[in-house]
C-alpha cells in the first residue's frame, strides 16, 4: 500500500484524499472561521453547528484541540459492519474514490474509532485483493469490475493486467534466444587476457 505515514507532497492521490470533506463541530471558540461555511455565520454560537471541512484543515484545528469530527459515512460503524460481512459486494469507488488512502489518514487522527478503521482497512484490502487479481487475469470485459474498485485497487488491477499479458506472450511465443550478459562477457575477456599475459 502507501508506505509514507504522512501525505507525500507531490502525490496527486494524497492531495485528492486530503481534500475529502469531514463533518466537524468546534468545541472551542475560534475567531474568524465563519468564512469557511456560509451556514456557520447564520447559526447561534450556542447551537454547536456542524461544518464540513477538508481533512488537511481538520488536522490543523485538531492540533489546538478546538474541533471534533464524525467519521465519514464510508468509515462509520454501519459500513464497517458491511465491509466485515462481505467486502467484495461493496462498490468502493462509489463509496469513496480514495477509500484506503483517505481511511489511512483518518485512522491516524485522534478519534475513538481510529483503531477500528485501521482494522477494517486492512481486512477489506485482504478480502478484496484476491477478487481484484482474479478479475484482472481472467475477465476479458473488465470495465464493470474495474468501475467498482477504488483508486489503489485500480493501480493494482492495471499492474496485474499488464503482468498477465506479458506472461501470456511468454507462454505463447517463448522468451526468444537467451543472450549472455555483458558483465559475463567482459569477465571472460579479462580472464583470457590475463592467461595470455601469464604465458
Amino acid at each position: 500500500m502507501y508506505r509514507n505515514i504522512k501525505p507525500h507532497y507531490f502525490s496527486i492521490d494524497a492531495i485528492m484524499a486530503a481534500q475529502e470533506k469531514i463533518q466537524c463541530s468546534f468545541i472551542k471558540k475560534v475567531e474568524h472561521v465563519d468564512f469557511l461555511d456560509s451556514i456557520y455565520s447564520d447559526k447561534d454560537e450556542e447551537s454547536d453547528p456542524k461544518i464540513e471541512l477538508p481533512l488537511w484543515m481538520v488536522k490543523v484545528f485538531l492540533v489546538g484541540k478546538s474541533i471534533q469530527f464524525d467519521m465519514p459515512k464510508a468509515y462509520n460503524e454501519i459500513y464497517r459492519g458491511v465491509l466485515t460481512a462481505d467486502a467484495n459486494v461493496v462498490d468502493l469507488f462509489k463509496l469513496c474514490k480514495h477509500f484506503y488512502l483517505f481511511g489511512k489518514f483518518l485512522s491516524q487522527l485522534e478519534h475513538r474509532e481510529a483503531y477500528e478503521v485501521r482494522r477494517t482497512l486492512i481486512q477489506t484490502f485482504i478480502d478484496r485483493f484476491k477478487q481484484t487479481m482474479d478479475w484482472a487475469q481472467n475477465i476479458d470485459d473488465n470495465q464493470p469490475c474495474f468501475n467498482r474498485l477504488d483508486c489503489l485497487e485500480r493501480l493494482i488491477f492495471n499492474d496485474a493486467r499488464v503482468a498477465q499479458q506479458h506472461l501470456n506472450i511468454y507462454l505463447t511465443e517463448g522468451s526468444g534466444q537467451m543472450e549472455i550478459a555483458a558483465m559475463i562477457l567482459n569477465y571472460r575477456k579479462r580472464k583470457i587476457h590475463e592467461s595470455r599475459v601469464l604465458e
